[in-house]
């Protein structure tokens, strides 16, 4: 009897366990979070072995190249007041002066757009830049 309802139990949990991993790779469920969970995807894989996991500018390899070029820190208020989402946008697609590299050929235009998303939140600023004057 305690074995019959034993068996049955874990028939029921590796159900329930099993519906949890359909619905959740579905794409009709959780969609609308895809885009934030991308774009951290691909913060993580391709931009915070520079730039950090929080975005200081302080990754394994910037650690590395610390005497060749600083890396910008993206967390930094005042720095990505300077930057419009379009600038972001245009040096994660062509690629930087100092050595960043391209992702255009890697990403999507809405993959990138995703990410400069997710960049401006470790900032927490708007994509508009101010003038010169007012960032101090």
């Amino acid at each position: 009897m305690l074995t019959l309802m034993l068996s049955r139990l874990r028939c029921q949990w590796l159900f329930a366990v099993s519906m949890l991993v359909i619905v959740g790779t579905s794409p009709a469920f959780g969609a609308e979070s895809q885009g934030a969970a991308s774009a951290q995807s691909n913060y993580n894989t391709k931009c915070a072995r520079c730039h950090g996991e929080s975005g200081k500018g302080n990754g394994m390899q910037a650690r590395m190249l610390f005497f060749m070029m600083k890396m910008p820190d993206l967390a930094d208020s005042a720095y990505m007041q300077t930057r419009s989402d379009d600038a972001l946008f245009q040096i994660i697609k062509a690629g930087g002066k100092a050595g960043m590299p391209a992702f255009g050929l890697k990403l999507t235009d809405p993959e990138m757009r995703e990410l400069v998303a997710y960049i401006r939140g470790f900032s927490k600023t708007s994509g508009s830049p101010k003038p010169a004057s007012a960032v101090r």
